[in-house]
């Protein structure tokens, strides 16, 4: 089963857009859910790529809102813990794109 086609958007151009886009409106208290797992791209139903797919999508979305949401904070004063906080969810965001791209790559090469 062949995973039904895409809009051809890496996450690499979404994770970029993410973080340069305008800023969105601050949620309360700054928190972030846990990044959704990826599936083994050799052994995942094409559903479960898509799903994982959407799922990547919105967790980039949601850690877009949670850095505006500690740049609101920290009102232009990043203290160690703000850019600890900020750094780690860039991090974990750019991780999970990058797990999904290499997971989806494998995915397609099985034909």
């Amino acid at each position: 089963m062949k995973i039904t086609p895409r809009p051809a958007l890496s996450f690499a151009a979404l994770l970029l857009a993410a973080l340069t886009a305008s800023a969105l409106p601050a949620a309360a208290g700054c928190a972030i859910n846990a990044a959704p797992s990826v599936p083994d791209g050799a052994t995942a139903a094409a559903a479960e790529m898509n799903q994982a797919q959407d799922a990547v999508k919105a967790y980039i979305v949601e850690t877009q809102e949670f850095l505006t949401c500690l740049e609101a904070e920290a009102k232009g004063n990043f203290t160690p813990e703000i850019t600890a906080r900020y750094n780690d969810a860039t991090n974990r965001m750019s991780s999970l794109a990058m797990q999904l791209n290499a997971q989806l790559r494998s995915f397609k090469s099985r034909g």
